[in-house]
């Protein structure tokens, strides 16, 4: 019975998922398609450019910057005595916890276009969606706190692209520092 429950839950979820990750790209493109006709004309060297690298990864590049957007084809849980476990929400039925993840995270643009593997990236936020396509998101600046409360809404095109252009200003205003000289000796 227990694998019965717990099997058709994550495959719901995963469905859920997969459903929203294919709206993300399609916002993806979207987002790409208006930054690269409103920006060529002031600037055509600047690259603006989105591409799915396969069923589970796309990419939107913008100059030297370069969201990449994955969607991780397992369901989870959250841990023992996280705090959404005392929400009403949850209480109302502890199967909603269970969620799949979209994680975006920031890459230079040129550590993935001349295969960088050391040069390290950025997590700027995962989306988590549970059956009822409910969603919170956990992240850096504002995304770590505007799609906070779970339950409160199922995920939507606006929400996934407020989501993506609160991504790309983290990016933009996120500039690459020099280490000091005696640390990289």
């Amino acid at each position: 019975e227990l694998l019965k429950c717990k099997s058709s839950l994550k495959q719901q979820i995963y469905r859920n998922t997969l459903e929203v990750f294919g709206l993300l790209k399609k916002v993806l493109s979207k987002t790409a398609s208006n930054l690269h006709q409103d920006y060529s004309v002031k600037d055509p060297s600047v690259e603006v450019m989105y591409r799915e690298t396969g069923q589970f990864e796309a990419e939107l590049k913008f100059s030297g910057d370069m969201l990449l957007i994955s969607m991780h084809s397992n369901v989870f849980n959250f841990e023992d005595g996280h705090s959404i476990f005392q929400t009403s929400y949850i209480k109302e039925d502890p199967t909603l916890s269970f969620c799949g993840v979209i994680y975006i995270h920031n890459f230079l643009a040129d550590s993935v276009k001349y295969n960088r593997l050391a040069d390290e990236g950025t997590l700027l936020a995962r989306i988590l969606i549970n059956k009822d396509k409910h969603f919170l998101v956990e992240g850096e600046g504002a995304l770590g706190f505007l799609y906070e409360v779970f339950g409160e809404a199922a995920i939507s095109e606006p929400a996934l692209t407020d989501i993506i252009e609160r991504s790309i200003l983290l990016c933009l205003n996120t500039d690459l520092t020099l280490p000091r000289f005696a640390q990289i000796k």
